[in-house]
């Protein structure tokens, strides 16, 4: 004798897999979109942060170079590649600063204006007046001549924005994080 299956049970259960994956399918797909978010957040993080660690690096090795700032701003402008957008960068400071980081003298440049120097451009203005002179940088082991060798800092104030709708909707949407990045590091000492 041959058992035959119960084809109503067959119809019921097909329904309801149909109203457990109506259930589940909001939850995964916010699941995903959060995935998503959270990744090129970090990435921009990450990619901030590095661009402050080349910036001092540069920094560092350009000592009293005449006009070293442009040169920082532009490597900044260089590192700064997608998914980070550039003109969410609303200031980056030089400064002179001790072994303990505390800011002694500051040149701010926002993200506004332009500067041209040898026939390029970058997009930045000095804000305020100058507190952190190139010539004012010491990287000369002699302590004779202007005091010894200094550290410099370099912090890189970012605006994110979200890529996808899920802060808005989670009510994270109206105040995206901002991404503060501080490196500093000694000159490179010349003799």
């Amino acid at each position: 004798m041959r058992l035959v299956g119960h084809p109503r049970r067959r119809r019921r259960s097909g329904g309801q897999a149909l109203v457990e994956f109506t259930l589940i399918i909001p939850i995964f797909m916010t699941l995903v979109v959060a995935i998503a978010e959270f990744s090129f957040l970090l990435v921009v993080k990450i990619g901030v942060t590095n661009t402050a660690q080349d910036a001092v690096q540069y920094a560092s090795e350009l000592g009293q170079t005449t006009n070293a700032d442009f040169y920082i701003l532009q490597l900044v402008e260089k590192d700064m590649a997608v998914p980070i957008n550039r003109q969410r960068i609303q200031s980056v400071v030089i400064f002179k600063t001790n072994l303990l980081g505390t800011n002694l003298g500051s040149d701010t440049y926002t993200r506004t204006g332009s500067w041209t120097l040898n026939s390029v451009t970058i997009p930045y203005s000095l804000s305020g007046t100058k507190g952190y002179a190139e010539t004012s940088r010491c990287n000369i082991v002699d302590t004779s001549i202007c005091g010894g060798v200094q550290w410099i800092g370099v912090t890189i104030t970012y605006n994110y924005s979200w890529i996808t709708p899920l802060p808005n909707l989670v009510g994270l949407g109206t105040s995206p994080p901002v991404f503060v990045q501080t490196s500093t590091s000694r000159l490179e000492p010349i003799q």
